[in-house]
């Protein structure tokens, strides 16, 4: 006789058909019988009393379908059909058979797994009380795959009787005193008692017996209730179940492998879908493209047929979806950032805040990192872990959003060794800034003032040293105003300014007045050729104003003091421009601020003594092309009135040359001096901690100075993350070791991982590691607000606080993304749709 059963699992739900595994009697022919659900019996049971159409909607069917070939129906040819319908909510069974006495009962074959709507973790305990008393397809083959556990080294307890369960009753006594050992029989320890093993996962529900069921625990007559229960038809016919199913789930036979291949299919499928939408998420969030269209549907061949058959109920492109895939990447970009802050343990913190297009403070938040890897070398990161609303911008309240920020995280503020900010009151305050408030939670988070905002400054002041300087860039503003005012102007600009194009001041911008200037000192012939036609443009248009306003600044740019102030303040603006530019690099560390702010002193005490000829010279050549006259313009000079006849009157009266240099650039320069003093004082402090360390000739320097001793101790007492004496030894020998090409801190501390050194320098690379951490500008943060005008425009102005800074995180840092492995997400993802699991 060959039978064969398989069970078909349909739900409106699902968008395959789930195939489970059945059993047949061992060493009996397979028979594979592939039927579809039977129309007419899906509409009797739809149609059957009680049964709703949302009922009817989520049926799950049950197929089986037996071939029996027995002397009784093989010579007629009949064949039973047994059709079972099992409703997931009520658990009501409907039977349809075509004949009667051959049916079978759905309690005697395995339950199908489609009732479940969670996908779970089967992690069964080892004692079949302790099952569940409906197993279902996944449950019964991970029992099948462990086996039986019979545990033979524990003490049985007695019951009132005095009797208990032996070891003895695991085998089988034959009458020639051999033992066969009962490999289905296990023992509960919970409830005291015995059951069968196969008869426990196959055995049927409605016909159940103590060794199925709850168990058999009657010690007195055990062994002949065993007897009976091995002999039975039901517990040979279970045995043979198990055996089967077993060899099959070891070689992969089962009829469940059909169904797992299709789950794999399903799987796949939506693998690909889902690298299709994560890489539409990645594109548009890199370039910071809009998320939108007229349309949900997913214009791919498959996908579009499901949806059109009613296949799927979601299409997975609606905003939800979209939040949650950007959320889900950005998540894990930033736990690789995270991740990679806890490798190098110790961070810096550099913040900013600007306001956003919805008159939001947005507070941006860089975390700095020295990423070191023994024979690889060593990289300095700066990486952008998201936006956070600034609803107090108070130091109070803005110290409590990054706290909150460093909770959700996952870092420890301990680990903090340095903050950068800009100049701001509520940031750098000594009193309430956040600096301050932070320092006080750790000591060890030394504040450094960012140095590009500080050069910003300097500027300024220099800026508003004299009126001449002030009216300077008053008449820079004016021009820009000018031809920016009206298109056709702008036209007229360009017809003769081919290059360099002109540019506002503004008061944040670190360039503009370097760049305002440049196109000034470059190209004023042409300059004021485009006034010249601009005068004649609008007298044509009968405009009294712009023709006013041309006309005095073309007379103003053509005079010899306003082309000597253009040369000047451009050689000025250069300098420092250049410097603020090389401390904008995350690679920069301390030591860099301390050797470029010393070339800016430098360069403007040589420019004080030398600039100022050497401003003539060149402003000459620009003269003789705009045909200028060289001359100073008389000012009539202040006397002092004698308030005593034994006063005496002035010998000497300054000229007109003597006097411009004077006012205007002997006050730019030595305001810009003294500012520059005053300003970066603030980083004596680093000087002093770390000065011995700066480079190798310092470190040589030191040590013959026998200051090390002392600059070791100050170092162990204010970071106490080194050992004093074990660097002074250290420091000792990479004097004497170290090859002369590498000389810098981040040179050397390359050298010792490269190198493989650590294990002789621990104390020196812990102290470099720390050095390069500090941060000496916020151009980081800076660069964040960029992205944040890209991101957060007129037509996006109302997205949520999360998704913005989801998506600033995927477009600043997109080399960190790019080194995520996804897949193991897009499985999980994937897996879940196909089995229509909410995780």
């Amino acid at each position: 006789m060959d039978s064969q059963f398989i069970i078909y699992s349909l739900s409106s739900q699902s968008t395959h058909q789930s195939l489970h595994s059945l059993t047949e009697p061992k060493d009996r022919k397979q028979q594979k019988t592939s039927i579809k659900h039977p129309p007419s019996v899906i509409q009797q049971y739809s149609a059957s009393p009680g049964c709703s159409s949302d009922i009817a909607a989520n049926v799950t069917c049950t197929a089986i379908l037996q071939d029996e070939e027995d002397p009784s129906t093989a010579a007629a040819g009949k064949k039973t059909s047994a059709f079972t319908f099992s409703d997931s909510d009520n658990n009501d069974d409907y039977v349809y058979d075509e004949k009667d006495d051959n049916s079978i009962s759905n309690e005697q074959l395995m339950s199908t797994s489609s009732h479940s709507d969670q996908c779970v973790t089967l992690e069964l305990e080892d004692d079949p009380a302790l099952w569940p008393k409906h197993l279902t397809d996944k449950e019964r083959c991970s029992i099948v795959q462990r086996g039986p556990v019979q545990s033979k080294d524990r003490i049985y307890p007695k019951n009132q009787e005095g009797r208990r369960f032996t070891n003895s009753n695991y085998y089988l006594q034959m009458k020639n005193g051999e033992k066969i050992k009962r490999s289905w029989l296990v023992y509960s320890e919970k409830n005291d008692c015995v059951l069968c093993f196969c008869c426990r996962l196959f055995g049927n529900r409605e016909k159940a017996t103590q060794l199925n069921a709850d168990g058999f625990n009657y010690w007195k007559n055990l062994s002949a209730h065993l007897r009976q229960h091995e002999r039975s038809a039901e517990h040979i016919t279970n045995m043979d179940a198990w055996r089967n199913l077993s060899q099959k789930l070891q070689t992969n036979t089962a009829i469940d492998q059909v169904n797992q291949d299709l789950i794999a299919l399903e799987v796949n499928r939506w693998k690909e879908i889902l690298r299709r939408l994560i890489a539409i998420v990645n594109y548009l969030a890199e370039h910071n493209l809009a998320f939108r269209g007229h349309s949900d549907k997913f214009f791919e061949a498959e996908h579009l047929r499901r949806i059109q058959a009613k296949q799927l109920s979601d299409t997975y492109l609606s905003k939800n979806i979209q939040n949650e895939l950007i959320s889900l990447v950005a998540k894990c970009t930033t736990d690789a950032i995270v991740e990679r802050v806890k490798t190098a343990k110790y961070y810096a913190v550099i913040m900013d805040c600007t306001p956003d297009l919805s008159h939001n403070e947005q507070l941006s938040v860089v975390l700095r990192i020295v990423n070191c890897e023994l024979s690889k070398g060593v990289s300095i990161h700066e990486h952008f872990v998201g936006f956070l609303q600034a609803l107090d911008t108070t130091g109070k309240g803005l110290c409590e959003t990054f706290l909150g920020q460093l909770e959700t995280l996952g870092l420890d503020l301990c680990n903090c060794r340095g903050q950068s900010y800009d100049n701001g009151s509520n940031m750098q305050g000594k009193k309430q800034g956040v600096q301050k408030r932070v320092l006080e939670i750790n000591n060890k988070a030394l504040y450094v003032p960012c140095g590009s905002h500080t050069l910003n400054l300097v500027v300024g002041d220099a800026a508003k040293s004299s009126v001449t300087s002030i009216s300077f860039f008053g008449l820079i503003q004016r021009l820009y105003n000018l031809f920016s005012s009206s298109v056709q102007r702008w036209s007229i600009l360009k017809e003769h300014v081919k290059n360099l194009t002109l540019k506002a001041l503004s008061t944040t911008r670190w360039e503009c007045r370097v760049e305002a200037v440049k196109a000034v000192r470059y190209q004023l012939p042409e300059i004021v050729k485009a006034l010249t036609a601009l005068k004649e443009y609008a007298t044509e248009k009968r405009d009294a104003d712009v023709v006013s306003t041309a006309e005095s600044i073309c007379k103003e740019l053509q005079k010899w003091p306003f082309v000597v102030s253009t040369i000047v303040w451009y050689n000025v603006l250069f300098q420092i421009n250049k410097v603020s530019k090389i401390l904008q690099s995350p690679k920069v560390s301390v030591e860099t601020v301390r050797e470029e702010i010393r070339a800016v002193k430098e360069y403007l005490q040589e420019f004080r003594s030398h600039g100022f000829h050497s401003a003539k010279t060149d402003a000459r050549e620009i003269a003789e092309k705009l045909e200028v006259e060289m001359s100073w313009p008389e000012v009539r000079q202040r006397r002092k009135t004698k308030q005593f006849e034994y006063e005496g009157t002035e010998k000497t009266q300054s000229t007109a040359e003597e006097l411009f240099k004077r006012e205007f650039f002997l006050r730019l320069i030595d305001t810009a001096l003294v500012t520059v003093e005053n300003r970066f004082s603030n980083m004596e402090i680093f000087y002093e901690l770390y000065g011995f360390l700066y480079s190798l000739d310092t470190m040589r320097s030191t040590e013959k100075e026998g200051k090390l001793d002392e600059c070791c101790h100050r170092l162990e007492q204010r970071m106490d993350d080194i050992d004093a004496e074990d660097l002074k030894l250290e420091v000792k020998g990479a004097v004497r070791s170290f090859p002369p090409h590498v000389s810098s801190p981040f040179e050397m501390l390359d050298y010792i991982y490269k190198e493989n050194l650590l294990d002789i320098y621990p104390n020196l690379s812990i102290a470099f590691r720390l050095l390069l951490t500090l941060p000496v500008t916020v151009a980081s943060g800076e660069r964040s607000f960029s992205s944040l005008k890209l991101i957060k425009t007129y037509l996006r102005s109302t997205m949520s606080q999360d998704r913005l800074s989801a998506l600033a995180v995927l477009s600043i840092e997109q080399e960190v993304r790019k080194s995520l492995d996804m897949e193991s997400v897009i499985a999980r993802f994937a897996e879940a749709k196909a089995r229509k699991v909410r995780l």
